[in-house]
């Protein structure tokens, strides 16, 4: 197979890491020259930036390879130039290698020559594209990277990112992390919007006649996170009625129907915003001491220091927070602290206005500076980066975190799924329900937009289609002379059995709907005559359903098995027909899982096609027929798994502007005060059991830990996908 080479070159060029540029560039330029590589050591200046990224070539040690992504080249090969020469290395040539284009590059190297006398070759974006079909060796050095760093996803349109996701440990202590059993007694959805609520009350005063109501404190949310928290809505309106009670945070005004903060709460936030005030003006000040004691040192000036504090921190909760955090707070991690800090001090530098001779010198300074901080701040600087480590493990367990979106962005944009009617129906009958009562709907077309392919076949569409067949007659056999008791008893509509008829009752209540025909007209034909084609073309347009039959993807069902589960599962269903629908989707989930070599794929992924349903109990058939060997992964992929980790999630370009408003600031600090201490903990203890495992094992455990996240029913600590008729009923029900 031939790589393309603009395909090539994108790629490459969008790697930013580092670390992952070292691992591609040794691996291809090992594949090219049959060289192997080793770090130059001996660094006089205990290795802050000194040869990272630089190596030997083994069986001429002479020859060093210099590899880098960063934009400041020439200042780059000047300092390493000097850095061996102070720290005694001898050599005779050096190779530049970086995914960067550099023009002029004949230029540089006689420039080189004349000034240090040192032979220069530069390996950059074009070497590499001109050699990625030399050899079978090159292709799949390529193929290696694209399949274990090049991530893609919906943005919406295809997006493609890089990022090392198996080899770091926030994927591994988040997934591990939702199995705990700890983890349902942190609440931490509640102390998150507690704190959001108290922040956008801030400012209310009763003796001043201001308030704010539930949409305005909503809205106030809304524009500090930077993305909608559709998952956090509802808990916001839950915890406004629990903050105005005993013992009451905030006040509910009952004329203005609006809150405001109490007099007690008040003095308590000014207090606390006057010591954080002072705090982060502190830490601001102190860092910016620290910073030009060694910007004097050498003798570099660099305009806006704050901008660039910021910049930096920002950088580091966001590339490498959840080490940085730990470190912090526990002082673990500080090995992983120490590999990483140069990269992303270097890729906040390289984003920031300093002038690009200068940005060499910079980054080492401030690599100091940030070490200096770190290990031995004051007590203000101290005070403050726990106080955002806090916030950070908070947000992390969340998962409003960078490459927790990514990992799910693009788990998302490789999912084959297969939707069940127990979704489809419900989402249908939320068509007149306000936009956030609209619990599968919005599942579905969220669903979609995150990039999940979704299907039906000819087996659930005519079980639809005589669903719809079926509520018609039910409707005008038993509720059509009887609507009048439904419109006036809330109790009896909300009783109804079927779902599309109650939500016939409800938007017909409400005024949205004349009749029982034009309800059915919102979707189909009432007549039922073209249900079927219309069906596939209201699913495809509304959800992005798409229809296919058993031969467009060749799905050949084993007869014999079918049978055999379809006995089964008789036992647990209303009627044989559904028994024998359900057997045989199943079966084609699992066949299309081999067909498709799904099984054999070593990614971190775990399967890609599923079923979604409700019906999830179903799976215990399949033990019970074929024992837990043959398959061992359920077939059924979990609806509160789809609306809680992705479907209602932020987007990892909504996570990083919001990163861009609370590291480092004031809103950081507020939001660390309700963090339990025994979250931190929880978190060390898992990062110190992925830096004990293999490479390996971390991988099967990230494969394993993702569908078992996908489908165990069992695993219920977030929301779930309930209607909001059903809902209504219930409340009803705890009234009376």
């Amino acid at each position: 197979m031939q790589i393309d080479k603009e395909a090539f070159e994108y790629a490459i060029a969008k790697i930013d890491d580092g670390n992952i540029f070292e691992i591609f560039a040794k691996d291809f330029l090992s594949a090219e020259l049959g060289h192997d590589f080793t770090p130059v050591g001996g660094s006089k200046d205990k290795g802050v930036d000194a040869f990272q990224h630089i190596f030997h070539r083994l069986g001429n040690e002479k020859i060093i390879f210099q590899i880098s992504t960063e934009l400041s080249h020439e200042a780059k090969i000047y300092g390493t130039i000097s850095k061996l020469n102070e720290n005694g290395i001898e050599y005779t040539k050096i190779i530049y290698v970086t995914n960067r284009k550099i023009n002029n590059a004949e230029k540089l190297i006689d420039d080189v020559l004349d000034k240090t006398n040192v032979h220069l070759a530069i390996y950059d974006i074009r070497w590499f594209s001109s050699k990625c079909n030399s050899s079978d060796k090159t292709i799949k050095s390529y193929e290696l990277f694209v399949n274990t760093y090049l991530h893609e996803y919906s943005k919406p349109g295809k997006y493609i990112t890089i990022a090392n996701l198996d080899e770091d440990s926030r994927l591994f202590v988040f997934l591990n992390q939702q199995f705990e059993s700890t983890r349902a007694d942190l609440k931490l959805d509640n102390l998150l919007a507690d704190t959001l609520i108290i922040y956008a009350l801030e400012g209310t005063d009763p003796d001043k006649d201001i308030f704010k109501t539930e949409l305005e404190i909503k809205q106030n949310i809304k524009k500090y996170l930077k993305f909608d928290p559709l998952l956090i809505d509802s808990k916001i309106t839950e915890r406004l009625y629990a903050l105005t009670s005993k013992p009451r945070k905030i006040k509910f005004h009952t004329k203005k129907l609006a809150y405001c903060l109490p007099y007690e709460t008040r003095c308590e936030i000014s207090e606390r915003n006057l010591k954080d005030e002072l705090l982060h003006t502190e830490f601001y000040t102190q860092t910016q001491n620290t910073i030009k004691k060694f910007f004097k040192d050498i003798e570099v000036q660099v305009r806006d220091i704050e901008k660039l504090i910021t910049k930096v921190f920002n950088k580091i909760f966001s590339k490498q927070g959840l080490e940085f955090s730990n470190f912090v707070l526990h002082r673990d991690s500080n090995s992983t602290i120490e590999q990483s800090l140069n990269n992303v001090i270097s890729s906040a530098v390289d984003e920031s206005a300093v002038i690009i001779p200068n940005k060499e010198k910079v980054k080492t300074a401030l690599h100091l500076a940030i070490r200096d901080i770190v290990y031995n701040g004051t007590i203000e600087q101290t005070k403050f980066l726990k106080s955002l480590s806090n916030t950070y493990m908070m947000m992390f367990l969340l998962q409003w975190e960078p490459k927790l979106s990514t990992y799910f962005q693009t788990l998302a944009s490789q999912l084959k799924v297969f939707v069940d009617n127990s979704i489809i129906i419900p989402a249908l009958s939320e068509r007149f329900l306000h936009n956030n009562n609209r619990r599968h709907w919005n599942l579905l077309e969220r669903a979609n937009k995150a990039g999940i392919s979704m299907f039906i076949n000819e087996t659930l569409l005519d079980e639809l289609v005589s669903h719809f067949k079926m509520i018609c007659n039910k409707y005008y056999n038993l509720f059509q002379q009887q609507e009048s008791v439904y419109l006036n008893d809330d109790f009896e509509l909300l009783f109804i059995d079927e779902i599309l008829i109650r939500a016939y009752f409800y938007a017909k209540k409400e005024g949205q709907i004349k009749d029982f025909n034009g309800f059915i007209d919102s979707f189909i034909d009432p007549n039922l005559r073209t249900a079927k084609q219309e069906l596939i073309t209201y699913l495809k347009n509304t959800f992005g359903i798409t229809f296919i039959s058993n031969q467009m993807w060749d799905i050949r069902v084993n007869q014999e098995d079918k049978q055999k589960l379809t006995e089964t599962l008789s036992h647990t269903k209303d009627h044989d027909i559904k028994a024998q629908n359900d057997a045989e989707m199943m079966l084609a989930i699992y066949y299309l899982r081999d067909k498709d070599g799904e099984s054999s794929d070593t990614g971190i992924f775990g399967y890609k096609t599923w079923w979604l349903s409700k019906d999830t109990s179903t799976y215990k058939a399949i033990i019970k027929c074929f024992g837990s060997d043959k398959y061992p992964v359920s077939c059924y992929i979990r609806p509160d798994f789809i609306y809680n980790y992705i479907a209602l999630k932020p987007t990892k370009e909504e996570v990083d502007e919001a990163y861009g408003e609370i590291f480092p600031t004031m809103l950081g600090v507020n939001l660390s005060y309700h963090m339990p201490k025994e979250v931190s903990q929880i978190v060390q203890e898992k990062v110190k059991e992925f830096h004990m495992k293999e490479p390996l094992r971390v991988k099967q455990i990230l494969r394993n830990l993702s569908d078992r996240l996908k489908s165990d029913p069992s695993l219920q600590n977030r929301n779930s996908v309930e209607h909001y008729l059903d809902m209504e009923l219930q409340k009803l029900q705890d009234v009376t």
